[in-house]
């Protein structure tokens, strides 16, 4: 019998969360976006608040389903197998907050939580700019200001799930990153691409000038070195996180 539950993906912001519903062959089917202030929410209130957001969504798409799975996505760090929100640079309340263990309480369905930059990079490694590619870096200095890991196409997470985090750009910087510390941190980025043998790094910034001054530094440091390393813009730059999130849903749902 085919399954008409829908894979919904939670793609939390700093202001605002996505609820996406998709069907099993990931094709969006509907999207509702809701105004939600991370830095207010206690670890009750963030329960409450998703659980309702997702009630609503189905309630607006009308369709009588419900979850097949729910993949979430979330500005800070977390430990995916446990579903625990272990950093949320946004709000120290929430950190050590079992959200997937919580919601699972309410909703009968399988349930993970994953980084927003992670999931960026796995989405476009699925779909978009990465594809067939195994060892590549993704650089947002849009919303998060991290960064995500892949190694032979597998994320990597290092000590405390924290891998992403090696040469986080404090928002306030990365919006006026240059000079001296600009150099500094293109040097850390190409060190770390060529240690980890890096195919591809992707850079995601707010504005079109700061990708284009990045880039053609990174790429002079490259060159200096003597090494091959493509760098690209993401196909996705809106909502790649949304892509990997529903991967992640659909490989959830065949637990059930």
């Amino acid at each position: 019998m085919k399954n008409d539950n829908a894979l919904v993906v939670v793609s939390m912001h700093e202001n605002s969360t996505d609820i996406v519903l998709a069907d099993q062959n990931c094709n969006i089917s509907f999207q509702e976006n809701y105004e939600l202030d991370i830095s207010k929410l206690d670890q009750d209130s963030l329960q409450w608040e998703i659980g309702g957001m997702i009630a609503k969504t189905f309630g607006l798409e009308n369709k009588q389903r419900s979850s097949a799975a729910i993949a979430i996505s979330f500005p800070g760090i977390v430990e995916p197998i446990s579903g625990k929100i272990i950093n949320c640079p946004l709000n120290s309340k929430l950190n050590n907050h079992s959200m997937t263990g919580t919601l699972k309480k309410n909703i009968d369905c399988p349930i993970g939580i994953e980084n927003i930059v992670n999931n960026a990079l796995i989405g476009e490694n699925w779909q978009g700019v990465a594809q067939n590619i195994h060892n590549a870096i993704y650089v947002d200095l849009k919303e998060s200001f991290s960064t995500a890991i892949l190694a032979d196409n597998k994320i990597i997470y290092g000590a405390n799930f924290s891998a992403g985090h090696s040469f986080a750009f404090e928002r306030e910087e990365s919006q006026h990153l240059g000079g001296k510390d600009l150099e500094n941190v293109i040097e850390q980025i190409a060190t770390y691409a060529i240690f980890l043998d890096t195919e591809l790094i992707i850079f995601n910034a707010l504005k079109k000038s700061s990708m284009n001054s990045i880039s053609a530094l990174l790429n002079a440091e490259i060159k200096s070195r003597s090494i091959n390393i493509k760098i690209a813009e993401p196909k996705f730059p809106d909502n790649n996180e949304v892509i990997g999130a529903l991967k992640m849903a659909l490989t959830l749902s065949f637990e059930q």
